[in-house]
């Protein structure tokens, strides 16, 4: 009987954190937790006082240990024609075919060169039968990689780094995650000769690595997070754009495949189309997020919510979005709630003026329209929509129009001021006149403005690089 603390440890790493099964490579057997607990149950008992002699941090020893006994090299790859199954490997069938030689070198290169006797395919090593576990496997599948001793990156049309721009590899849409969860990724081209002479391709200096600033190039990803990627639900705006472009085979997975690197998880439910799916997705952020980057997106909104504009369709919508001055986050906590009136949010509400000018008969419905705003010295704001409202057809304006701001912050102390950066970030909101008198705009809750779509971003710069504004301009908004 080996250490306690170690022995908890080893039984929360096998069901935690490691795959649901591991395909052992001594017999070409899958294993499943079970079994692999009674495999490497003596290694663990062989663990002493004396190994975890650790200056600092007791547990950080025995986690090292546990992954140094029970390692294994995990596949990233595309699908190719003729892939060995589950039930495949379980008949102990063998065949040829494209998918059967990768698997086979993928084996080979993972044992003979890294030195692991356990692999993961998903492939062969998920039951796609069983919707449980198929739904665990989807959930868990960032942490797998983030896990695994060594990532094997299989790139089947590509035989120089040069040729990664025309890989498929880097267009789709799971394997992103494949790229950046891993600690340790090594690339091989077509005919399994790795593509640098290093063995392991992210734990090297940017600068020693070239092939990093091809991929930077290919993925907009910068090389710090090629590196060292952080998951969680930050600066969700930049990580959106890594996604927008890229494909799935089932719509859905555009949102399941980005939950391990915004570390939220959400049921999977194929079937509930893209948008819902995606909705899903930004709803979990928004529930953990402190940022307004989440917010910081333009386009069509989501179709689902019925009062609600506030959602993103697709990832795609935070595709060229203006940067904010990130300096200015604070720790206080942002209220996002999805309720049955919309989305209720705080921003800084400031009234704007509409100066287009129609002739009647012109229509009233426009795809263009200007505003300014006095009190902040905005003028000539030019804000761009599919369409909305400007004029009735005598000429007069029955809606009010206001700028929800974004990126704001808060000062701490007793005035609590907002504070407002030099270049702010909005949405355009509206509400008709009759309905709360344009007067009262400085009361703290207000429940009619709704979100305009837009075409594009709004952006405008105020005269100061940072302006304390009213609080009472904060205000609770369903949108």
């Amino acid at each position: 009987m080996g250490l306690r603390d170690v022995e908890d440890a080893f039984n929360r790493y096998i069901f935690d954190e490691v795959p649901v099964r591991l395909l052992y490579l001594p017999q070409m057997k899958l294993l499943e937790r079970d079994s692999l607990k009674r495999l490497y149950q003596p290694h663990i008992d062989h663990i002493t006082e004396a190994d975890l002699n650790h200056p600092i941090d007791r547990s950080a020893a025995i986690g090292g240990k546990i992954r140094e006994q029970l390692k294994y090299g995990i596949l990233s790859h595309r699908w190719l024609s003729l892939e060995p199954s589950f039930q495949d490997i379980m008949s102990g069938k063998t065949l040829d075919g494209p998918g059967w030689d990768k698997l086979r070198e993928f084996c080979r290169v993972a044992n003979k060169v890294y030195g692991v006797e356990l692999v993961w395919s998903d492939t062969c090593c998920i039951d796609k039968t069983s919707s449980s576990e198929l739904d665990e496997s989807l959930r868990c599948m960032f942490r797998w990689y983030r896990n695994a001793h060594i990532c094997i990156t299989y790139l089947a049309e590509t035989t120089s780094v040069d040729q990664f721009h025309n890989d498929e590899w880097f267009t789709r849409g799971w394997t992103l995650q494949e790229l950046l969860a891993p600690r340790k990724i090594r690339f091989f081209r077509k005919d399994w000769i790795p593509l640098t002479n290093y063995t392991i391709d992210k734990d090297r200096p940017a600068a020693d690595q070239p092939i990093l600033d091809i991929i930077t190039e290919v993925t907009s990803i910068s090389s710090q997070d090629l590196q060292a990627f952080v998951p969680g639900p930050f600066q969700v705006d930049t990580r959106m754009v890594w996604a927008a472009d890229r494909k799935t085979t089932r719509s859905e997975d555009v949102a399941y495949s980005l939950m391990g690197i915004f570390d939220v998880s959400i049921p999977i439910a194929y079937g509930e189309g893209a948008q819902r799916a995606f909705f899903r997705l930004v709803e979990a952020i928004m529930q953990v997020s402190n940022e307004p980057g989440v917010l910081n997106w333009a386009g069509k909104p989501a179709q689902i919510h019925r009062l609600s504009t506030a959602f993103p369709s697709a990832p795609a919508c935070y595709l060229g979005h203006p940067h904010y001055d990130r300096s200015l986050a604070t720790d206080e906590k942002r209220e996002f709630a999805l309720t049955n009136r919309g989305l209720r949010i705080q921003l800084l509400v400031i009234p704007i003026d509409l100066v287009t000018r129609l002739i009647p008969p012109a229509t009233s419905i426009q795809d263009r329209a200007t505003f300014r705003c006095n009190a902040f010295k905005i003028n000539g704001l030019t804000i761009d929509g599919p369409s909305f409202p400007v004029l009735e057809r005598t000429g007069t304006n029955r809606y009010a129009y206001s700028l929800g701001i974004i990126n704001y912050a808060m000062i701490q102390g007793e005035s609590k001021n907002p504070v407002l950066p030099k270049s702010c970030i909005a949405y355009l909101l509206i509400r008709l006149k009759g309905t709360r008198s344009f007067a009262k705009i400085v009361l703290s809750v207000c429940n009619d403005w709704k979100k305009v779509e837009t075409k594009t971003f709004i952006t405008f710069d105020l005269p100061q690089d940072y302006t304390v504004a009213k609080r009472n301009l904060l205000m609770t908004v369903w949108i």
